[in-house]
């Protein structure tokens, strides 16, 4: 008895050593998603790394846990990358139209072919991909004297590709449609129309003023009998589609509740 007793201690002790390492995995991954799109990602992308490594190490994360902190940690950091890759292409173009600053221009492409290639290695989608090198072209066409005809043109085509090829793209996890989760919002269920460990998307959600950056009280499960809860934020709402965009707020959300259970009912998502 004194033996099951010892066991189920220390089992208890191990489990709330894994929380708080998964809490403070979050906190420092929500963190790193604020970093500055015009400073250097090396920095963090190097933290990003030696938390992999000490993750993989760990001997209170599971083998689940630690491909998880992989995964998310990869993705926050090719969302980074993107991001200052973004900026240096701002600065590029305006460099582009001073013609005092050609030498600057020519520094901020070499880092942003740089940074293309490492967006590449992490993985980050062909039409993301694509809209840098689309974008870098447009910086290249253009000289200290204005715009060139098909600069302006080009850019023109490529802001509507870029807005509508980013939200689809701008996702750190694997997108599953099966099974289709049910999400409870005020007393109302929906099923996800796709969902993941960082996020959910709706169908058939009428308009409530839903805005970017909102917080909203949700109840997550496999089916209606069984709901976890938990607060998301509202990432967009289309209202002619009326589709409704979540984002878990913090790692190790309800959605990794949803994923164990699937798993313990032997299904799994696709």
């Amino acid at each position: 008895m004194d033996q099951m007793q010892t066991q189920a201690t220390g089992q208890e002790a191990r489990d709330e050593r894994r929380q708080q390492w998964l809490e403070r995995v979050s906190r420092e991954l929500d963190g790193a998603e604020e970093w500055a799109a015009s400073r250097d990602p090396e920095r963090l992308a190097g933290h990003l790394d030696r938390m992999i490594e000490a993750a993989n190490d760990s001997d209170v994360l599971s083998p689940g846990d630690k491909v998880e902190v992989r995964n998310r940690a990869r993705g926050v950091k090719a969302e980074v990358y993107v991001r200052h890759v973004d900026f240096l292409l701002e600065q590029a173009m305006s460099a582009s139209r001073d013609k005092d600053r050609l030498q600057e221009r020519a520094e901020l492409l070499r880092r942003v072919n740089e940074g293309l290639n490492i967006v590449a290695r992490l993985g980050v989608g062909d039409p993301i991909k694509q809209g840098i090198k689309d974008r870098l072209d447009i910086v290249r066409q253009t000289s200290a004297a204005g715009d060139s005809t098909k600069a302006k043109t080009d850019a023109d085509r490529e802001a509507a590709r870029v807005v509508a090829a980013y939200p689809h793209e701008h996702r750190t996890f694997t997108r599953w449609r099966e099974p289709p989760i049910v999400v409870a919002i005020q007393g109302c269920a929906f099923n996800a129309l796709d969902w993941s460990l960082g996020g959910v998307l709706l169908g058939d959600v009428e308009n409530c003023g839903w805005k970017c950056g909102q917080p909203i009280d949700v109840k997550v499960g496999l089916t209606e009998d069984e709901l976890h809860s938990d607060r998301m934020i509202v990432v967009r709402y289309d209202l002619e589609q009326k589709r409704l965009a979540l984002r878990a707020r913090r790692f190790g959300s309800v959605l990794l509740q949803v994923k164990r259970d699937c798993e313990r009912a032997g299904i799994e998502p696709i």
